[in-house]
């Protein structure tokens, strides 16, 4: 069984707090990057608005145990090598534009804060292109999860058409001194090889694409339930795809028997959101999952918009359900 749980109450009342704007106060703005540390993940938000920073510890790790023993050789899905973890904004008026934490940038960070507390780990970055859009992004973890749940939102500056969002990496947790770079890569989950995706615990191409080390078999997925148009992708070239255009349209890698594919290669989550108004803003929410194996991934369930946490909020002012997270 696929196990789904929900996001933990520290995790989701400190997101409906700062979704009213209610712990920017007590958050602390960084130009550094900030690191977030659970019992089963410990990885790093930098200044890209991207996880991982450069070939620094942490990229990505995960300890399987949850006792945060992170080895932070073997177990790194960003690092050593050619670490890439990014996303990308599409749109007829500024091409693409998008971020990545090993190369160059051309959207501008506006903000990066800590509004961790408690047992919640978050972290929220902004950035701006001038002219066309803002965008933030919030990570966040409990201590106990297996998971990180992303919300991103994107506020038009301007009237744009055909706007596209991507987020993507590549995964390398065996490339290691005598290890490798290649992973087992397959979009959907199909539990018991019938094709058909549908069964109990399963998951559809569209929502789900995950990537196993070729040696530890070490397992993580991106998972998304969005109501915007998406779908996953699996692509060829590993270490700096972030146009949303080839996820959307599954990839470009050559499927094989037993995994759609093997190699150095990148995967992803591409979504369709279309025309935006001058001041519209578009959410999307999706999560990395991890697990001891691809079929027991810890997916949360969907984030609630900022909007919907804003009225929750309001009779939440008095109960002190956030405090700071004391220093690591």
């Amino acid at each position: 069984m696929f196990p789904k749980k929900l996001l933990g109450t520290a995790v989701l009342s400190a997101f409906i707090l700062a979704g009213a704007g209610l712990l920017v106060t007590g958050g602390t703005a960084h130009a550094a990057p900030i690191q977030m540390q659970g019992n089963f993940l410990w990885t790093q938000v930098s200044d890209d608005g991207t996880l991982g920073n450069g070939n620094t510890t942490p990229g990505l790790i995960h300890d399987a145990t949850g006792t945060g023993t992170f080895n932070a050789v073997t177990g790194d899905y960003l690092r050593p090598g050619t670490p890439f973890e990014g996303f990308g904004v599409r749109s007829d008026q500024g091409g693409l534009r998008g971020n990545l934490n090993s190369s160059g940038d051309s959207i501008t960070q506006t903000s990066l804060t800590d509004l961790s507390g408690g047992t919640l780990n978050h972290v929220r970055w902004a950035g701006t292109v001038a002219g066309l859009f803002n965008i933030e992004h919030n990570y966040l973890f409990d201590d106990t999860d297996e998971n990180i749940s992303i919300t991103t939102v994107i506020t038009a500056l301007t009237s744009l058409t055909n706007v596209r969002f991507s987020r993507a990496i590549d995964p390398d947790p065996d490339n290691y001194s005598g290890g490798t770079p290649s992973t087992r890569n397959e979009r959907g989950l199909d539990l018991n090889n019938d094709g058909d995706y549908t069964d109990s615990g399963e998951q559809s191409q569209q929502n789900f694409v995950s990537s196993e080390g070729s040696i530890t078999g070490l397992a993580m997925a991106m998972f998304t339930d969005s109501e915007i148009t998406h779908n996953t992708g699996i692509v060829a070239s590993c270490c700096s795809v972030i146009d949303p255009n080839p996820y959307l349209n599954g990839g470009n890698f050559t499927p094989i028997v037993g995994f759609d594919s093997v190699g150095d290669h990148g995967i992803g989550l591409g979504f369709d959101i279309g025309a935006m108004e001058n001041g519209a803003s578009v959410t999307i929410t999706y999560a990395y999952v991890f697990g001891d194996t691809v079929g027991t991934v810890d997916i949360p369930t969907q984030v609630a918009e900022p909007s919907i946490l804003a009225l929750f909020a309001m009779g939440l002012v008095g109960l002190g359900l956030a405090r700071r997270r004391k220093a690591a």
